[in-house]
């Protein structure tokens, strides 16, 4: 079923170019031939309503291009509704009731040319005829009574067969030659990833050696402001090496883009971001690579009117490349020059990439779009210009080409704004892709994270300790974690110590969990919460009681914003670690022995499997990088000998030791059996140091965080002297919270929420109680914490205010500044709630 699906959807794809045209056939050729067969050469049977309606049926083919993006969603269905009724079944039907005349079997073999011009299979154009004639058939049986062959011809039959198999035959062989260049391409896509990573990894491998060579890069004079002179070049070196380390970066993300997109996968959306258009458009013509300095002259970039759009900075920087390229062809022409316009509007912003070139003939514009198409130059394989449009469509926009012959030619790009519902629908459908896990021993709190990240569609997992959450991690990827910090059993800072350090994490998830964000939520005071924060390796906290707001802000930061999160240093945690390299590559190995050595790694070299297997028998590694294309023995050959152990005496370490595979062959295929080989993990070429570096650490199992040195110092908060005559003030709920946790169930789950609130809350206070009797100020702190907790987390508004000020006390040891806490505390919990049931039950339900 689903490759019948697939092959709809292609031959949808394949019709939408020839989709204006049979539109407009139909949509004017319908009714204009009624004029034809009526006055000019007259036929038994015409009905001009019938042919109104089909070419009403025909409207969203002709104007297929200006459809809504929702609405071309459903076009693939109504395609194939239609086309039957489009096509065999009114020139069938027509030459039935006009007895077969051999006026309409002509007609019919051209809406059977027609038919197999929009439909290239040869099964579907039988089935689709099939089922457009015998409607027609029935169709006039039923309005008759009776099917008349007053001119029929037995040479109809072989004549119309003919026409179909032929048509049949012509059109599969123009496809097939089609799809056998596709299919060439998409073949040797792996290969050419390969030898285009290879050199790039060569490239990167140097960068990274000369800058791990290097001396750091000096700090600012934190006294002065200034920087030693005498550094300048050192700065200038390390800046250089880094700007090139992150253009290597886009051109592979581009290039696995590219490749993604020969191979018919869609353009990944996971890692847009909010992104500058001003910005991001003075960066591409900066860095652009002109084969003449005074090209750049030729560019006129006006950006005053800028605007923020969603998508991704490096495949709109191609985009931007490309049409730079296209137009720099025609630079030799006179008064040539290219001027990019920025245009914001209310929803829709616009940007103009215009050249003065010979322009695009009218008929061209649409098909320089197609994959495999080129116009005006010798050269080039016709990707350019069809990836381009794939790119600007997933951004949510629109490309199209205008142009005046002889003068100009403009590209316009249509981008939804930042702001805008289209914009909204698109993070709504990235985030679709995430996974978040939430931990909090608070029922309600977790509830009320999880409303709040559906309301984004996104898909959250729940974890009431921090024991059970560390179960979890382990066997799931998470794309953010929200994390408590006191609770049961493991406290959540210690439980993201343990997942910085990769401590019961699965290998292959590690990682990722060294990066991950996590975000502390807590009802503890800041001042001791973020240097906590600090030391476990969290990005931030949210103090409780969390809102709507928080989240939506926090998705913005962590998902689509184009700033980095922090990442965990590990590069001095590589000293002493024996690593095996085996590469064939000379360069490569040279540059990557040099950047490790730089970190205290002892590295032994060997150019094939062969000699990978002698060094393992003759001593010790910790772990080995294995290359996957090499000569005498592949990197899967060696893989698979290394695990088996037969041609081993010494070396009885082979069914654990680490392997890296070093890959420029990303593909599914290609990771499926590195994995079957007994790999653990794979790097995909050129590897970068950050990279390389996190997860020889991570597999040496050598990975824990500097500890600060010092204690921080807590700083007492500040209590307002006037609390006590501001609180009675207080609204006694939350109605925001209250509302939310409304929205998450029904009426029973708020009560019953409220319920076990109120049994919690009443023990609290007695123990509260007892504590200060018993002079515990620490069991009276622990108690204070949750109470102020769970009543954040309910939204008792007022209760979270007392708790709160008189936690602010018991933290620091002291009791609080009232002797008359105990009752006041007893008050206010017992205002919420009437005997048996709580007193917000009907405002709130109702």
């Amino acid at each position: 079923m689903q490759k019948l699906k697939q092959k709809a959807l292609d031959i949808v794809e394949h019709a939408e170019p020839n989709l204006p045209i049979v539109g407009l056939f139909a949509t004017v050729g319908y009714p204009l031939f009624y004029l034809v067969w009526t006055y000019i050469t007259p036929q038994a049977y015409e009905n001009l309503p019938f042919r109104i309606a089909e070419a009403v049926i025909s409207l969203p083919w002709l104007f297929y291009a200006h459809l809504p993006k929702k609405a071309k969603e459903f076009f693939p269905v109504y395609f194939f509704l239609s086309v039957p009724i489009l096509l065999p079944f009114f020139f069938h039907f027509m030459m039935i009731k006009n007895e077969w005349s051999v006026t309409w079997a002509m007609s019919s073999m051209a809406g059977l040319f027609l038919l197999i011009l929009i439909v290239y299979d040869w099964l579907f154009i039988c089935i689709i005829t099939l089922i457009g004639f015998i409607m027609a058939y029935a169709a006039v049986y039923l309005l008759d009574g009776v099917v008349k062959y007053t001119y029929f011809q037995p040479e109809y039959i072989p004549t119309y067969l003919f026409a179909l198999v032929g048509g049949i035959i012509g059109n599969h062989r123009k496809q097939m030659a089609h799809q056998t260049k596709i299919s060439l391409l998409q073949s040797l896509s792996g290969s050419i990833a390969h030898e285009m990573r290879n050199p790039l990894s060569s490239i990167t491998n140097a960068m990274s050696s000369l800058q791990a060579i290097l001396p750091s890069r000096p700090l600012n004079n934190e006294v002065t402001g200034t920087v030693d002179l005498s550094y300048s070049e050192l700065i200038s070196m390390h800046d250089a090496i880094e700007e090139s380390s992150q253009t290597i970066r886009s051109g592979n993300k581009i290039i696995d883009s590219i490749l993604a997109s020969l191979q018919g996968g869609a353009i990944d959306n996971s890692r847009f971001k909010r992104i500058s258009a001003n910005n991001a458009i003075q960066s591409a013509v900066n860095t652009y690579g002109f084969d003449d300095i005074n090209d750049r002259e030729l560019i006129v970039v006006n950006t005053s009117n800028s605007f923020d759009f969603l998508g991704d900075r490096n495949l709109f920087t191609y985009v931007l490349f490309n049409l730079i390229k296209n137009a720099l062809h025609y630079k030799n022409r006179p008064e040539f020059r290219i001027e990019m316009t920025l245009q914001a509007g209310a929803d829709v912003n616009c940007i103009t990439v215009k050249d003065y070139g010979p322009g695009v003939p009218s008929r061209m514009r649409e098909r320089i779009f197609e994959r495999f198409y080129t116009y005006g130059k010798n050269s080039g394989n016709g990707l350019g210009l069809s990836f381009c449009r794939r790119v600007i469509e997933s951004f949510g926009g629109t490309i199209v080409c205008n142009s005046e012959e002889g003068n100009w030619t403009e590209f316009v790009i249509n981008l939804p704004d930042y702001a805008s519902k289209a914009s909204r629908d698109l993070k709504k459908a990235i985030l679709k892709q995430k996974k978040i896990l939430i931990v909090d021993d608070q029922i309600s709190n977790r509830l009320l994270l999880a409303r709040y990240a559906s309301e984004w569609d996104c898909s959250s997992d729940l974890a009431e300790n921090g024991t059970q959450a560390l179960e979890m991690l382990s066997k799931t990827r998470y794309d953010l974690i929200l994390m408590d910090f006191e609770m049961p059993s493991l406290d959540g800072d210690q439980l993201v110590a343990m997942l910085r350090s990769s401590l019961n994490i699965d290998p292959s998830l590690a990682p990722h969990y060294m990066q991950v964000p996590v975000i502390g939520i807590t009802a503890l005071p800041l001042n001791e919460a973020l240097p906590r924060a600090a030391r476990c390796g969290m990005n931030e906290v949210i103090a409780k009681p969390i809102k709507k707001a928080d989240i939506n802000k926090l998705f913005e930061r962590h998902f689509f914003s184009e700033a980095s999160s922090i990442t965990t240093d590990q590069e001095t945690l590589l000293s002493g670690c024996r690593i095996l390299l085996v590469d064939d590559n000379a360069t490569s190995r040279k540059y990557m022995s040099m950047t490790l050595q730089h970190y205290g790694c002892s590295i032994s070299e060997a150019e094939n499997g062969k000699i990978a297997l002698e060094y393992l028998e003759k001593q010790d590694y910790d772990l080995i990088l294995l290359d996957m294309e090499m000569p005498v023995m592949t990197g899967i050959e060696t893989s698979m000998a290394i695990r088996k152990g037969n041609c081993f005496k010494r070396f009885t370490n082979y069914r654990t030791i680490p392997i890296i595979a070093l890959t420029g062959n990303t593909g599914k295929d290609s990771i499926e059996a590195v994995i079957k080989a007994g790999m653990n993990q794979h790097l995909g070429k050129p590897v970068f140091r950050d990279e390389l570096v996190s997860t020889i650490s991570m597999w040496i199992n050598n990975i824990s965080r500097a500890e600060e040195n010092g204690k921080l110092t807590k700083k007492t908060p500040v209590t307002p002297e006037n609390f006590w005559e501001t609180f009675e003030s207080e609204k006694v709920l939350d109605q925001s919270i209250i509302t939310s946790l409304k929205e998450i169930g029904n009426d029973e789950l708020i009560v019953s929420l409220f319920e076990v609130f109120r049994n919690d809350s009443e023990k609290i206070i007695r123990e509260l109680d007892q504590a200060a009797a018993a002079g515990n100020i620490k069991r009276f702190d622990q108690l204070m914490h949750t109470l102020k907790g769970s009543s954040g987390s309910i939204g008792a508004n007022r209760l979270f205010m007392l708790s709160r000020h008189l936690n602010d006390f018991s933290h620091r040891g002291e009791w609080p500044d009232r002797q008359d806490w105990a009752p006041i505390l007893k008050k206010t919990g017992s205002s919420l709630f009437q005997v048996g049931k709580p007193k917000l039950s009907f405002p709130l339900i109702r």
